[in-house]
């Protein structure tokens, strides 16, 4: 393999890795993409692969050198889409010339995710079907507008915790502050329909799937970062309930 073609691999390699964590996707399977589209190539043997949520290294082996690469990850979020499209590539990799897997990058990276607004009327729509799921039809428009704001913020571009505090600061003191108001609600139903809009499901399961596969050190991180999403949730809703009792 000429040197300009193990660079050219190498690139794709880290990319599809890259975007797939970025993306939400599990340590377990971006290692084995990875491996799968340096394979694909019949010049390239023995890769390896030292993956965390925040950290990607990636060597392989050629005929003359060693080809060794590594990034860190940074923006991650949840795009199931993405992850879905990254794996239909990998599923084809080996009918799949360089050239073409780079336009195919291309595209996934220049495809755009879901609009803002459509994303915050999701939010309503989900808190407001938790709502009817947990009995509660008279408070649905309340859990639903409510829903919205808590989707506003969440979908803000800035740090995730803060937007999770903040969110849930919000869903606590909304139905309190209602009831002051005298408007009369079940607060306990209202702010638990809202709080499936931060429950941080990805991040648990691939918590699971990296501990059970063995990568505990990415398992960790995840559990990790699953326990500081669960914090911030408490936190938000403590102080909420702290400053309607001062």
């Amino acid at each position: 393999m000429e040197p300009y073609e193990s660079s050219r691999l190498a690139k794709i390699v880290m990319r599809s890795g890259k975007l797939l964590l970025q993306s939400g996707g599990d340590v377990v399977s971006a290692e084995e993409t990875m491996k799968r589209i340096c394979l694909s190539h019949p010049g390239a043997s023995k890769p390896e692969c030292v993956l965390t949520p925040t950290t990607i290294l990636f060597s392989f082996k050629t005929e003359h050198h060693i080809i060794t690469r590594a990034c860190k990850i940074t923006k991650v979020g949840n795009d199931l889409v993405r992850i879905a499209k990254i794996h239909d590539l990998v599923n084809n990799c080996e009918n799949l010339s360089m050239k073409e897997m780079e336009e195919e990058l291309d595209a996934i990276e220049r495809e755009k995710t879901h609009p803002r607004w459509l994303r915050i009327l999701a939010s309503g729509i989900c808190s407001a079907g938790f709502g009817l799921f947990f009995g509660d039809p008279l408070d649905v428009l309340f859990i639903f507008f409510i829903g919205l704001g808590a989707g506003w913020i969440l979908t803000n571009k800035s740090n995730r915790i803060l937007m999770i505090i903040c969110a849930s600061f919000f869903v606590t003191i909304c139905p309190i502050l209602l009831e002051h108001a005298s408007i009369h609600l079940s607060i306990e139903t209202v702010v638990v329909s809202n709080m499936p809009l931060m429950v941080p499901g990805m991040v648990i399961f691939n918590a699971i799937r990296d501990t059970l596969a063995g990568n505990y050190q990415a398992g960790l991180n995840r559990t990790a970062e699953a326990c500081l999403i669960g914090a911030a949730i408490a936190a938000g809703t403590g102080l909420a309930l702290g400053v309607m009792v001062l």
